[in-house]
C-alpha cells in the first residue's frame, strides 16, 4: 500500500515525480512547497 504523503519539497518531488503522480492518482491532491512555502498541487 502507498504512503499517504501529502508535502513534497520541491527538489524531492522533481527527482521522484512518477512517485507523486502515482501518489496523487490513489491519494488525492499532492502539495509541492519551495522554501516551505506551498507552490503546487498535483
Amino acid at each position: 500500500m502507498l504512503e499517504k504523503q501529502k508535502h513534497w519539497q520541491l527538489q524531492e518531488a522533481k527527482n521522484r515525480f512518477s512517485r507523486l503522480v502515482e501518489q496523487a492518482q490513489h491519494n488525492g491532491p499532492q502539495i509541492v512547497t519551495k522554501h516551505g512555502r506551498e507552490t503546487r498541487y498535483f
